[in-house]
């Protein structure tokens, strides 16, 4: 989606979007096949620390970075990292070093922050153990200061050698922060239907019988004065304008029984520039509106961090100012227009994300064990983004590398969000979408649209998607809409209101999707420009009232029991059928 389909105003201020990560780590294997009588001696020669410029394409400015030693091929694999249930101020680290059986070694277990690629010039190993069997089973204090904590930190397990200490497994991070959680509660759902609220007329919002509201939110506004926040020994500041205008977004919402979702994205803001990768310069809007959180350095990661966490706090439903039960790090990630961070293959750009979510995932979850931490991806499955000038990948490409270095670093309960709009976006009908030669019902489809979108949620049952407890993710439709008007001029009222009743149908009768979050309560003058008249409603004549289109009539009574069919019935009709269980399978409303 381009940047003006989507963000409104708020008063004076403006909710533009945010992305989600800044990090930079090139790669760096170490050995190859091990064998019994492994040979060390390369560690011997290769000094911690060394530098390597950064690979081509990265955004201009970015310095070298230090290679990561974690990342490659490894004599050892540190297999979780999990905070004991019966002692939750301890950390178990288990470790799996079979290959270097026999060899004498001993190995020594290391804390890392997300931004140390090496142990260069560090002796604060946390615990020795000789190799043994191979099987090795660590423990360390998840408390490591008078007011830090572990939870945020990575293990590796390192060989001594001449020239210091050299990692030789994987990085692990804590899969399970939120067994710390004050709140485990479960997280609150009372049903599928949601909407892209406009803070200055939430009552109609409310009147709509919305079960979820989506808000969105820049780091560009955040930061200021007026709230202090104190973490980990530092006392942050920040805008009170835009944190009393969320108090009261978040809390009338959250008192009228919806559920809040949260979208950050990481807006340039001058005055911070902690926030954004070293050397990354702000670039033109028609390349990038938003950029890649920075947990490369220690001063960004102590700021994604100390944000994070206030956030987590301030709206954890337990302090007046509501409750935020999902948060979306980023948007569409595989865009970059959304989140950049430079030119990367697929593998680098979402380990480089992906570090950085970690940081956003640990502090909510640590505050509130079952809310839902996303990141989202576009319609495009198979195929890149059609617009946009840098970084663009397949939806699917991105999910598979986030899956897999999920799993390498400490498996999380992640969850996605997902924007399957119509093919074209212009177009209501999605119906009609299989003939648009992009949208098909195999995994090989390009995009995914309403139309296929079991096609999806079916891809999430594989083995290598489940969560820790081999269940399917939540899966929430974060962003998704209908136009009203076709071609700047021709009327198509109708098909956005038989859109809205066929799109819930799907969505209630598919048990994989835990909510959708339509696009938009009002119309957006910067997207109606480009034809896209997603709103609910419109500003009446008058300019100032709502005039609500046939689609507001569907939308609030589509999830009634007691009048759902009815005020679905016209929709047959303008979408050639006679009864609801001929396009979807087993239909209930």
């Amino acid at each position: 989606m381009k940047q003006n389909e989507r963000y409104r105003k708020k008063a004076a201020t403006t909710f533009l979007m945010v992305s989600a990560m800044s990090l930079f780590f090139s790669m760096h294997a170490l050995a190859g096949a091990v064998a019994s009588g492994v040979d060390l001696s390369q560690y011997q020669a290769n000094t911690p620390g060394t530098s390597v410029s950064s690979p081509a394409g990265t955004a201009v400015g970015t310095a070298p970075t230090v290679v990561d030693q974690s990342i490659g091929t490894h004599y050892a694999t540190v297999q979780s990292a999990e905070i004991n249930a019966q002692n939750p101020a301890s950390i178990d680290i288990m470790v799996n070093a079979g290959a270097l059986v026999g060899s004498g070694q001993q190995l020594y277990l290391f804390a890392v922050k997300p931004y140390q690629m090496d142990l260069s010039g560090r002796t604060d190993y946390l615990a020795v153990q000789d190799v043994g069997n191979g099987s090795l089973h660590f423990t360390a204090d998840l408390q490591d200061g008078p007011t830090s904590f572990r939870s945020y930190d990575a293990f590796v397990v390192a060989i001594a050698t001449g020239a210091g200490y050299q990692i030789v497994s994987n990085r692990c991070y804590i899969g399970n922060p939120e067994l710390v959680a004050a709140d485990q509660s479960p997280a609150l759902n009372r049903g599928k239907k949601g909407l892209l609220v406009n803070p200055n007329i939430l009552d109609d919002a409310i009147d709509l019988g919305i079960k979820h509201a989506f808000i969105p939110m820049t780091t560009a506004q955040l930061f200021g004065t007026g709230v202090t926040y104190s973490f980990e020994g530092q006392t942050y500041s920040f805008n009170s304008s835009l944190i009393q205008q969320l108090d009261q977004e978040i809390s009338r919402l959250s008192n009228a029984g919806v559920t809040v979702t949260l979208n950050i994205v990481n807006g340039w803001d001058a005055s911070q520039p902690a926030l954004y990768r070293p050397g990354t310069q702000v670039v033109t809007s028609d390349m990038a509106q938003y950029y890649g959180f920075n947990v490369e350095t220690e001063e960004g990661f102590r700021l994604v961090k100390a944000m994070a966490s206030f956030l987590a706090n301030r709206y954890n439903g337990h302090n007046g100012h509501g409750k935020i039960t999902n948060w979306v790090i980023g948007n569409e990630i595989n865009n970059q227009y959304w989140n950049y961070v430079g030119n990367y293959s697929v593998t680098d750009y979402t380990r480089i994300f992906q570090r950085a979510f970690r940081v956003f995932y640990t502090a909510i979850k640590t505050v509130s064990a079952n809310d839902h931490v996303m990141f989202s991806l576009d319609q495009y499955w198979t195929i890149p983004p059609e617009s946009g000038s840098v970084g663009k990948y397949p939806g699917k490409d991105v999910l598979d590398t986030f899956a897999a270095l999920d799993q390498e670093e400490g498996k999380t309960n992640w969850s996605l969000a997902i924007h399957p709009y119509p093919y074209p976006l212009t177009d209501p009908n999605f119906w009609n979408d299989l003939s648009s030669g992009k949208v098909t019902q195999d995994i090989t489809t390009p995009v995914v649209s309403y139309a296929n979108l079991s096609v999806l949620t079916n891809y999430m049952h594989n083995q290598n998607m489940l969560d820790q407890s081999g269940q399917v993710r939540a899966i929430f439709m974060t962003e998704e809409g209908f136009s009203s008007m076709k071609g700047l001029s021709q009327d198509a009222s109708m098909e956005q209101a038989a859109a809205v009743a066929y799109g819930h149908y799907i969505v209630e009768n598919n048990p994989d999707i835990d909510a959708y979050m339509l696009s938009r309560q009002l119309d957006n003058a910067a997207e109606t420009k480009d034809g896209l008249y997603f709103g609910l409603s419109s500003i009446g004549a008058d300019g100032s009232s709502l005039a609500a289109k046939p689609a507001r009539e569907v939308f609030k009574y589509i999830d009634d029991p007691t009048r759902s069919l009815m005020v679905s019935e016209f929709a047959k009709s303008i979408i050639g059928i006679s009864d609801w269980s001929e396009v979807i399978p087993g239909f209930h409303v």
